[in-house]
């Protein structure tokens, strides 16, 4: 793995760091404004291109289903392409998706072009695998946890820029500002990051690529579409047992592969699938419970607080990501020194306290709010960004994208999921048609009880291949050659 001089070379390794982060901060904030940007702008699409919000939010379904896809299939081809091409092409296609919905003369082609631009999905897992080929243990974790943060947004500030132009200049101009920010990203990338190859050139496995994508299509059309068709209809347990029956022949489609996805040795491994369980059942809990479950509820009249959309965004989605932002670098700092497990762990044992006093105190804005700061700093500054870390630590150095890929896809599947029970749990407790308190205070309780079992899935992550690397050397070597 030949690496770029100026990263080795202690006078200009600091300048080549800053470039290097920057530019993948700018790459990942592409992404995020993607998935964050234009939810104020849903009613403007609904009006504008003749729908329905159902449509719509088939629409954030497609683009997070691709983007899950993507990151398990292009991050593993990214082994033997190079990381930094497949970053630009991801962006490029990225691009591509943003003119398509800004164009888009009906609710179809804007359908299209959220899919077509899901397929950048990999971007994190990109930035991540960079960050360890080419960066010392003490610099990568200060510097995965800086662009990891992002993951939980830009500090909400996004939303309320979107806002601000959707109000002003429509929909479409929302697409072509993210434009112009994916072009910035993409000179960024150019310039700033080395490439990289870590595997010789191997043949896909289409097959396998089938297969997950089929089987994740299935679940999640299954759990976004179910309110809708009814959670028993024939085409819910057709999708859902589909896509679950197709995920459950995985494994025997993968060791007959030459080149899988993920060798099932590795997968079956404790190296891979307690990371992966605890990524899916923190992000369905904790993410469902900050992001979806404390904003309902906040603005609703009768069964909660009564708060107008802005009002609910500044005290309870803001600080989530905002502490979150500031306090992921504390985290990365801190990592060398004590591991990343036991600051996932530790982040784990506060997160599941604190959702659950959210949900005994359902009733008190005060404490909902004190709580949304205390999940910011913990959920999102030491959870996640442990997770992301230790999905790239983890990985086999015969095929570091795999494990990577698929725990950057357990983000959007989790989350999915969590949105999907809870919602599921808010509606069946409705009276006349409206939601209820009990029913709020219900789906807390089950996001609750999620991160509680992730918890229990993060006691199983191994010791044994982490610890190893976070003796506190200042080794001059990349994380990837420590392995």
């Amino acid at each position: 793995m030949a690496l770029d001089a100026s990263f080795t070379s202690p006078k200009k390794r600091t300048t080549r760091t800053a470039w290097l982060v920057t530019a993948l901060l700018l790459a990942v904030g592409s992404f995020q404004l993607n998935n964050t940007m234009i939810a104020p702008a849903n009613p403007f699409i609904i009006s504008e291109l003749h729908t329905d919000t159902a449509t719509v939010g088939l629409a954030q379904t497609l683009f997070l289903l691709m983007s899950a896809i993507s990151a398990i299939v292009v991050t593993r081809i990214s082994d033997w392409t190079g990381r930094k091409r497949a970053l630009l092409a991801s962006l490029a296609i990225l691009i591509v998706g943003d003119i398509i919905c800004a164009l888009a003369p009906s609710i179809g082609w804007f359908l299209v072009g959220r899919t077509v631009g899901g397929l950048c999905g990999a971007v994190f897992a990109f930035a991540f695998l960079i960050l360890k080929d080419v960066l010392t243990l003490g610099t990568f974790s200060r510097a995965l946890a800086v662009v990891a943060a992002v993951k939980s947004g830009l500090g909400g500030f996004e939303s309320v820029a979107g806002g601000a132009i959707v109000d002003s200049l429509g929909f479409r101009a929302i697409f072509w500002t993210m434009i112009g920010f994916t072009l910035i990203a993409a000179a960024a990338i150019h310039f700033a990051v080395p490439e990289v190859f870590t595997a010789a050139k191997q043949r896909l496995d289409w097959l396998g690529c089938l297969v997950i994508a089929g089987g994740l299509t299935g679940i999640s059309v299954a759990l976004s579409q179910g309110g809708k068709w009814g959670w028993t209809s024939p085409q819910s347990l057709i999708c859902l047992l589909g896509g679950v029956a197709l995920l459950c022949l995985l494994p025997t489609v993968e060791r007959r592969a030459t080149a899988p996805l993920m060798a099932p040795e590795e997968l079956r491994s404790r190296q891979a699938w307690p990371v992966l369980t605890t990524n899916v059942l923190t992000l369905a809990g904790a993410f469902a419970a900050t992001g979806f479950v404390l904003p309902l509820m906040a603005q609703n009249a009768a069964a909660g607080f009564g708060m107008n959309a802005v009002t609910a965004s500044l005290l309870y989605v803001m600080p989530v990501s905002a502490v979150g932002f500031l306090f992921a670098p504390f985290a990365g700092w801190l990592a060398p020194r004590i591991g990343w497990r036991t600051i996932l762990l530790a982040g784990m044992v506060v997160t599941i306290v604190a959702v659950a006093v959210l949900a005994f105190n359902s009733h008190s804005p005060s404490i909902a709010f004190a709580m949304a700061i205390v999940l910011g700093a913990f959920y999102t500054g030491m959870v996640l960004t442990s997770l992301d870390e230790l999905g790239v630590l983890l990985s086999s150095k015969a095929s570091p994208g795999s494990l990577t890929g698929f725990n950057t896809a357990a983000f959007g599947i989790g989350a999915s999921l969590g949105v999907a029970l809870t919602g599921g749990i808010i509606a069946g407790m409705q009276v006349g048609g409206h939601p209820t308190h009990a029913g709020y205070t219900a789906a807390l309780w089950a996001c609750a009880a999620l991160v509680f079992a992730g918890g229990l899935f993060a006691l199983l992550i191994p010791k044994t291949g982490v610890g190893a690397l976070h003796d506190g050397s200042a080794s001059a070597e990349p994380v990837a050659a420590q392995q």
